[in-house]
């Protein structure tokens, strides 16, 4: 009787031990499943306001190009840097948005100044170089390829040290 006993008991183990086991595993799996579900939708989310990004950079170019600063010219130009400024809060890599976020303020803080071309070491208006920046960014973003961070170089005082 005893070792009928010690048998039982073995099996009755070797269940809790193979439901154990087997629950573990299915645990495992969910939250591989779910973690995987939820980069895939950062991968999106990031993507397309990457791709919006980049309309919006042409459109802010486009829009300085114009060179009439007349009540409609602010009124667009507000309504293309919200939209650059809700795209922002959609990347989910903080150097990214961090840059997004600090070109918009330097277009909202003063369009005239960010129209004008600069002197010899900055030939060019500072706004192209924003939009040139946003573009070269989230190409990387589109990518998936890492952030370049020559990039900061450029603009002094953008990422806080």
């Amino acid at each position: 009787m005893r070792a009928e006993k010690l048998a039982g008991l073995m099996g009755l183990a070797g269940a809790v031990v193979g439901a154990v086991a087997s629950t573990g595993a299915v645990i495992w799996q969910q939250r591989k499943i779910s973690h995987e579900a939820e980069r895939t939708h950062l991968l999106g989310l990031s993507e397309s306001a990457a791709n919006e990004v980049v309309r919006l950079s042409l459109a802010l170019e486009d829009h300085f190009a114009k060179e009439y600063y007349g009540p409609q010219w602010w009124v667009d130009l507000r309504q293309v840097l919200r939209e650059l400024e809700s795209q922002a809060l959609r990347l989910p890599d903080p150097k990214v948005r961090r840059l997004v976020q600090w070109g918009h303020a330097e277009i909202l803080r003063d369009p005239e100044r960010v129209a004008e071309e600069g002197p010899e070491e900055w030939p060019t208006a500072r706004y192209r170089d924003i939009c040139t920046h946003f573009r070269t960014v989230m190409g990387t973003v589109i990518r998936r390829e890492p952030f370049p961070d020559a990039i900061w170089a450029q603009f002094p005082g953008a990422w806080p040290s």
